[in-house]
């Protein structure tokens, strides 16, 4: 057994250290987006376009061939491209109209809104104890939305990101199922590519989107696409072969911990919240971790 390169034969707290290591790695993709002095729309299409780049040079230097995708994936691969897209979009744009801290928070309600869409998708049941569970993080959502003022647009496209979030992992614990995460990482950034380079043109923004960043922008863009983008996304693609949508998402809840964590320490005032901030934050995560701890006894009990 290897911590570096989990396998099949892995225990599964390797997979889940792995997932936390992962969404360590995402609490900097807000900072960097707060450092990154362009819009969201170029910052994403320079995001996917440089990602897309670095895993066709991976795939170069390690000889390995992306296989094209079955005809009956292109279209699901295509949609959940566009919804990673539009997430990373208003992820974006909600951090630029207000700060990281507050955006992160809306992001903690994914769990919630996957815990509505998995049995949809996985065709089980809405449990009792999600229903009210989801009613503990709507009142923390509650708590969050009476510490802020003027904050309502922020907040609104925040949520939206949120939910894309939910929607586009639980879509990807479908496909993983099919094909190699490395493949459908590269396929999903490389039709997001094609798609948002088709809306530009459409606007007739291409070209100043190409060339939007400067100066230290390309520092950040390079480390937020190789690192946080190319090496994450494959590597949290892989794990949804071993741990469900939902499991994913509660773990990716602590993304906002940690990018609040960040944020704090490199923007220290313009990240300070209130108190019923954080209280509606510890609210929502303290709902998360409580139907983290139900789950876990059910399948004891079941097994």
């Amino acid at each position: 057994m290897s911590l570096l390169r989990p396998t099949d034969d892995s225990p599964i707290w390797v997979h889940h250290l792995w997932m936390h290591f992962i969404v360590l790695i995402w609490g900097f993709t807000g900072a960097l987006g707060k450092l990154i002095h362009v819009d969201a729309l170029p910052l994403v299409w320079h995001r996917i376009v440089l990602a897309a780049v670095f895993m066709a040079l991976f795939a170069g230097v390690t000889r390995r061939r992306f296989v094209l995708p079955p005809r009956e994936l292109l279209g699901p691969l295509a949609l959940n491209s566009a919804i990673i897209v539009v997430h990373w979009i208003t992820f974006y744009h909600a951090i630029k109209l207000s700060n990281v801290s507050l955006t992160l928070a809306c992001l903690s309600t994914g769990p919630f809104f996957t815990s509505l869409l998995e049995p949809l998708f996985f065709k089980r049941r809405i449990l009792p104890a999600e229903i009210l569970l989801g009613g503990g993080v709507v009142a923390g959502m509650l708590l969050l939305f009476g510490s802020v003022e003027g904050q309502t647009t922020a907040i609104l496209v925040g949520l939206s990101s949120s939910i894309l979030s939910a929607l586009f992992s639980v879509m990807n614990g479908r496909i993983v199922q099919r094909m190699p995460p490395l493949d459908i990482s590269f396929w999903e950034m490389s039709m997001g590519v094609v798609l948002l380079s088709l809306y530009l043109g459409a606007q007739g923004h291409l070209f100043q989107t190409m060339t939007a960043p400067s100066g230290s922008d390309w520092i950040y863009l390079v480390g937020l696409a190789t690192f946080c983008t190319a090496f994450a996304f494959v590597q949290s693609v892989r794990i949804m072969r071993y741990l469900s949508p939902f499991t994913v998402m509660l773990t990716i809840a602590m993304e906002p911990v940690y990018g609040i964590l960040i944020a704090l320490f490199l923007f220290a005032e313009s990240e300070a919240m209130t108190a019923g901030f954080y209280l509606g934050v510890a609210t929502i995560l303290a709902m998360l971790m409580l139907d983290a701890y139900i789950k876990r006894r059910k399948r004891r009990k079941a097994a």
